[in-house]
């Protein structure tokens, strides 16, 4: 446990957001009556988010059988949703917030790289002394200059640091060989390189080797793993970080540093970054530099001479985000003085901080293989992390608390100067006038030799102090371990301590005792003791923690104190009981909210579409509200000190006897009229579902926005039309929409329809003939479908449609050649589009587009001699069959002869009915009347292939198997939205000749051959410079296929 557990804002407007109030962490000053009838605007800052963007989590929908669908996600369960910018993120998340499947929304903040943009040239007062000591007077002062003793090249090794920043320098001569595999989630590519220079200079504080006189680095031979987050200005924003954190998930290292910070508190970054630090990953990030903790030519003003005469006031910030976070490592930054003490930077954020570093005038890598200096905290953290670095390689199986204690404990309280005299201006930013020592400086200056050399004590929990507050009695285990978890053979004093959690400050110096009956300590025996104590206070709601302070000799006299880790016991109160539950209603209702407790407060938030969030309280006997629209409300109690958890309430108010109506069904409320004969004879019927009746079913906890169009008749002509907004309303809450008719299944995936913003009409149509088609047997009618908005036709989708159509096996030879086919009125022929075969006598297919489709079987098949027995006679009569590739002539196909690039683009457009090309004058080679032309263009146009140069396809010759692998990956790629970085492998597949694979090609080669799209040949090898058969790539192609339907 970390003392900081639950950071509190001590400005109530900076408390709430316009959705999804943590009340839970409400702490501030005043009185309750203070805050009665207060009505907040949103708490961020504008200029600190994105524009048309926000995170949005998603409740976990249950599949139809009860399972939990494979796609629901945990940590993970986070969606970046896009928006038109014009809408501001505050209107977003109010309307995000009446979504009952939105667990949480948020906006999507800006995240900055945290070092100065001052002059590295800094006042007198601080040290700078020879060239030689600036260069390296970081190390010396944190003593980790000398660390060959405690853990050497090969154990550094061993570890893997992951910096999130702006890149590295691939080239860097001091950097190259700790370089690992990263990715750049700006450029979404696996090259991060850094086009800033802020990731170069942090990662060479961690690795560096000493090159070109210069010996920066803290652990060398560590590796290095850089998540370009950042971009050349060194802005970015959470989305991308969170990305990273996706990342490791899949590609764990041992210690994370974020020399980056953000001004917004994320909770999806929150939520991942608690995984990634239970995996037992040390995170390390910078508290930010926004303060001015010095003024004029006070000690460790940062500032060039003549003194800026305005600076004249003293004012601080809290840690920035993510290191406020308790389960990230939160670093500050420190200058060294002529008297060779040292204070907090001028510039360093206070608040959360664990342990302070070097921080000014710091020398390292630059892009372009030289050195330069930089200030900030950004400068501090990779000092913290390198340390770090070395104690994960002396001891492989030390978790990230056990580093985070070691460095807290090592850390050197002396030689800081006090900040206790000094008298800072309250902001939003910052409501006190003072800063504590702990505020500034957490447990002091890191300190190396210490780490390695000064045991830690570890407190453990023993039965029966689980079972407080029913047993007042607590029992605790002590043990002092070295840093080889090795239990140290001494006698020191160890004491039994607890504290209050004061929800009201960041300074944990204000926690006040939290009182035994009697005090407990004893000697430690061989290095450990156990202790028992009982609780003056077992008030079932509580807030405390539990520690262990033992006593360190120092060799001048004397002793240090230093605190062993922290046990937590946080027991709630309950949150306010409400009269009204979730639901629809009509008419003004009453809501009355009550507590069982004698002493408090109860807090409540009213959100209400277009209107600023409603922050007041009642005392804690209760109180009662009228609501006479959709509202949602959130409550909290507050006794003892201590916050309860959210309760959320979402009503849906309707004003008295309006609205209403049944779902779907064909009724779709009174007004919906029944199917008729139209004056062509057919049997056509206009379902038209009322809006609010949609509304209330987008409204439940369903898994998509099912209408029901199905009749008693037999229905010709279908037409469904429904508001736009609905379409766009379950889009965001990222439901598929399924009309249920008689015979087809439409399934619309979220986002396919390229709607409008706007107040128009979505018009789907289905019309049924049966008509025979030349050169087939028709299994099923043939549709006709189209959608309009507002009469303007939709040609083309965003992502496949979905559509299921029933077939009569009675009339076809064999229903596995059966194929869904589209009339392609250009070429004025019938085109398959392939198909799965469904148990229960239909054929499902992925619609790129609406037009004329049919089941239909292809007569007088050609009889491919030369396959027969052949390894792939299954994949190429399967895709013969249904058009997608043809033989050299009536009777052979020529299994084992190469194939060329054109040949292959051609079977692969075909494969995935690709649309025309909207280039078509790149490639010089390709002429206008080449019978390639057009599937060439539109591969290219899909993302699927490229030239050999920027204006040569090559269409002639053969395509390799290494080539063939890049471009089956981009078509799976293209065939189900997927990008490079979302695809995880369970294993790498590597080959005997994995050394003569292109190296822009070894990538697409291991995933190919982890998707199942590609093997390898004989003898363990990949061949990728052999030309590939046409019968492998009939086998490739029916995979894919097999993969995306």
């Amino acid at each position: 446990m970390v003392l900081h557990k639950r950071k509190l804002l001590l400005v109530l407007v900076s408390l709430f957001t316009v959705f999804n109030l943590s009340l839970g962490t409400l702490g501030y000053a005043q009185e309750p009556n203070e805050l009665n009838s207060t009505s907040t605007t949103p708490s961020f800052n504008e200029n600190d988010i994105v524009p048309g963007k926000v995170l949005v989590k998603y409740k976990q929908q249950p599949a139809a059988n009860g399972i939990q669908a494979l796609s629901a996600r945990s940590a993970s369960s986070w969606t970046t949703v896009n928006f038109n910018d014009e809408q501001s993120v505050s209107d977003k998340l109010a309307e995000l917030q009446e979504d009952p499947n939105v667990e949480y929304a948020e906006p999507v903040y800006k995240v900055h790289l945290i070092s100065t943009d001052v002059s590295p040239t800094v006042s007198q007062s601080v040290y700078s002394g020879t060239e030689a000591y600036k260069r390296t007077w970081g190390k010396l002062a944190s003593h980790i200059d000398q660390m060959g003793t405690y853990s050497n090249f090969s154990q550094n090794q061993t570890v893997k640091v992951a910096v999130i920043d702006t890149g590295i320098d691939m080239t860097h001569p001091a950097l190259q060989s700790a370089i690992i595999q990263g990715y750049d989630f700006v450029n979404s590519d696996t090259h991060a390189q850094d086009d800033n220079g802020h990731g170069t200079h942090v990662s060479g504080i961690i690795a560096a080797q000493a090159y070109g006189g210069a010996d920066v680095g803290v652990a060398h031979g560590v590796r290095i793993m850089p998540l370009k987050v950042l971009d050349s200005s060194g802005g970015g924003d959470t989305s991308y970080l969170y990305q990273a954190f996706q990342y490791l998930q899949t590609h764990p290292v041992d210690v994370i540093n974020m020399s980056l910070g953000s001004y917004g508190n994320s909770k999806a970054l929150h939520d991942i970054i608690k995984t990634i630090h239970d995996q037992g990953t040390v995170i390390v990030s910078a508290a930010g530099n926004d303060s001015n903790n010095w003024k004029k030519d006070e000690i460790g003003q940062y500032s060039t001479q003549p003194w800026d005469t305005t600076d004249t006031h003293r004012t601080a910030y809290f840690t920035s985000y993510p290191a406020a976070y308790e389960e990230v490592i939160s670093v500050g930054a420190v200058a060294q003085l002529t008297d060779l003490s040292f204070a907090i930077a001028d510039f360093s954020n206070i608040g959360k901080i664990d342990v302070v570093a070097p921080g000014v005038n710091i020398y390292s890598t630059i892009i372009g293989g030289s050195y330069d200096y930089k200030s900030g905290t950004s400068m501090a953290t990779p000092f913290v992390t390198g340390l770090a670095a070395l104690l994960k390689a002396a001891n492989h199986n030390l978790e990230a608390e056990d580093i985070r204690l070691i460095l807290q404990t090592t850390a050197q309280p002396t030689a800081l100067q006090s900040l206790q005299a000094n008298i800072y201006e309250s902001s939003i930013h910052y409501p006190y006038n003072y800063v504590s020592q702990t505020m500034a400086y957490g447990n002091g200056l890191i300190n190396g030799i210490r780490a390695f050399e000064v045991p830690r004590l570890k407190i453990t929990s023993v039965p029966p102090a689980a079972n407080f507050p029913t047993n007042p009695t607590v029992n605790y285990d002590f043990k002092l371990f070295n840093v080889q978890n090795s239990v140290v053979n001494v006698t020191y004093s160890v004491y039994l301590e607890a504290r209050a959690f004061n929800a009201t400050t960041d300074d944990r110096e204000k926690d006040t005792t939290y009182d035994f009956v009697a005090p407990a300590w004893d000697h430690l025996q061989t290095g450990q003791k156990r202790l028992t104590a009982t609780m003056a206070n077992n008030d079932p709601v509580h807030d405390f923690y539990i520690f262990g302070t033992w006593e360190e000799p120092l060799p001048t006299g004397g002793v240090t104190y230093h605190r062993s880790n922290l046990i937590s016991f946080y027991s709630p109160p309950n949150a306010p009981q409400v009269s009204l539950q979730s639901g629809d209603y009509k008419g003004t209702q009453t809501v009355t909210i009550t507590s069982p407790y004698s002493s408090g407060v109860i807090y409540y938030k009213i959100e209400q579409k277009n209107k600023a969030a409603f922050i007041s309280t009642f005392p804690i006997t209760g109180g009662e509200l009228k609501l006479s629209e959709n509202t949602s409300l959130t409550v909290a109690t507050k006794h003892n000190n201590v916050f309860s958890n959210d309760a959320y309430y979402l009503y849906t108010i309707t004003p008295a006897g309006g609205g209403g109506g049944g779902g779907g069904g064909g009724g779709g409320g009174s007004s919906q009229q029944p199917p008729f004969l139209n004056a062509d004879g057919k049997m056509a019927y206009e379902f038209k579902p009322a809006h609010v009746d949609l509304l209330i079913l987008l409204n439940k906890a369903l898994s998509d926005l099912t209408l029901d169009a199905k009749t008693k008749e037999n229905v010709d002509i279908l037409s469904v039309e429904m508001d736009a907004d609905i379409v766009q309303k379950a889009s965001q809450m990222n439901r598929p929409i399924v009309i249920a008719a008689n015979d087809i299944n439409m399934q619309i995936p979220p986002n396919a329809w390229p709607i409008k913003p706007s107040t128009g009409k979505i018009l789907f149509t289905s019309s049924k003939t049966n008509t025979s088609i030349p050169n087939f047997t028709s299994a099923s009618a043939t549709y006709d479908f189209s959608v309009t908005e507002d009469g303007a036709k939709i040609n083309s989708f965003a992502s496949p449609v979905k559509v299921t159509i029933p077939f009569d096996a009675k009339k076809v030879k064999d229903v596995h050649k059966l194929s869904v086919y589209f009339y392609d009125e250009a070429q004025g022929a019938w085109t398959p589009i392939a198909g799965t075969l469904n148990s229960d006598g239909t054929m499902t297919a992925s619609l790129a587009h609406f037009s004329k489709y049919a089941v239909l079987e292809k007569q007088n098949e050609t009889i491919l001699k030369d396959i027969k027995d052949h390894w792939a006679q299954k994949e190429i009569e399967n895709l013969a069959g249904k058009g997608i590739i043809d033989g050299i002539d009536q009777d052979s196909f020529q299994p084992d002869s190469t194939l060329t690039r054109a040949q292959f683009v051609t079977i692969i457009a075909k494969a995935l009915k690709l649309q025309d090309g909207s280039q078509t004058d790149i490639f010089q080679d390709v002429s206008a009347d080449a019978w390639y032309r057009n599937s060439v263009y539109a591969a290219y146009s899909a993302g699927i292939i490229s030239g050999m140069s920027e204006q040569t396809f090559v269409p002639d010759a053969p395509i390799t198997r290494e080539q063939m692998a890049l471009t089956m990956v981009n078509a799976y790629l293209h065939a189900t939205g997927k990008k490079l970085a979302d695809i995880v492998t369970t294993q790498e597949v590597k080959y005997a000749d994995e050394g003569t694979i292109s190296t822009w090609a070894r990538s697409y080669v291991r995933i190919a051959s982890a998707l199942g799209l590609l093997s390898g040949t004989t003898g363990g090898q990949f061949a990728p410079a052999d030309n590939a058969s046409r019968a492998q790539a009939a086998v490739v192609i029916y995979r894919l296929l097999d993969k995306v339907q």
